[in-house]
């Protein structure tokens, strides 16, 4: 029972995170460059459905992987206590960091741009913008949603370990999935360190994440069928 639900729990999030790719390449080629503030202000500034979407369907991935994570700390619970214990607790961080980062985005940045009509507010609100636009790199709120995916990297890097131990053809998203972990932990120090290759790595982890979710969903869905196939 467990391993079908790991299964279609990573089913979910790979169909989820797949329309998001497809969400946010789309959003991407419709706004054109977004190399300065004014570009991605003048961008949000008409949001469209496609852009609802992206975000709604980013809080969707985001309350998906909790659910994910929290099935993997009840399938492996039994097998290392401690160290699923250790990695889910950052769970919940990650979770509220992110549905911070996406649904202010539908809810808050709107409420600012109709601000920013007003002339007396307009100066206190651009500045406001500037700090909670997530498309924008230097802005608070897109900080805020790489340190997200940092706290999650803790938890991918406990939990593919202990995919890659716990069985052979768990071995691939194992790997893939601690990797998405390190990825994402480099790219925020890399915001840190203000060190424009290695803050990639928060979509490279992304990437990472995706691929880990095709075996993930596989395998684990196969293992519910076969539970004598779990381990070896």
């Amino acid at each position: 029972m467990q391993t079908r639900l790991l299964g279609v729990l990573s089913l979910i999030c790979l169909i989820i995170t797949i329309l998001w790719l497809v969400f946010l390449v789309a959003d991407r080629a419709a706004a054109g460059p977004l190399d300065t503030f004014d570009q991605v202000l003048a961008h949000v500034n008409k949001p469209d459905a496609l852009f609802y979407l992206t975000y709604a369907n980013a809080a969707l991935i985001t309350v998906s992987a909790v659910m994910l994570f929290a099935a993997l700390y009840i399938h492996y619970k039994p097998i290392a206590p401690e160290w699923s214990a250790i990695g889910v607790m950052f769970v919940p961080i990650y979770g509220a960091l992110n549905l911070i980062a996406y649904l202010s985005q539908i809810t808050v940045v709107p409420r600012l741009l109709q601000l920013q009509a007003l002339p007396e507010y307009q100066a206190f609100s651009r500045f406001l913008l500037r700090q909670v636009i997530q498309q924008w790199p230097d802005s608070t709120i897109s900080i805020i949603n790489n340190l997200a995916y940092a706290v999650l990297g803790v938890p991918s890097i406990i939990f593919g370990i202990l995919m890659f131990k716990s069985a052979r053809a768990l071995r691939p998203g194992g790997v893939l999935l601690a990797l998405n972990g390190l990825a994402c932990i480099a790219g925020f120090i890399g915001i840190a360190a203000q060190n424009a290759w290695l803050s990639q790595g928060s979509l490279m982890g992304g990437v990472l994440f995706l691929l880990a979710l095709a075996p993930m969903s596989l395998i684990f869905l196969q293992q519910s069928k076969t539970p004598g196939e779990e381990t070896g």
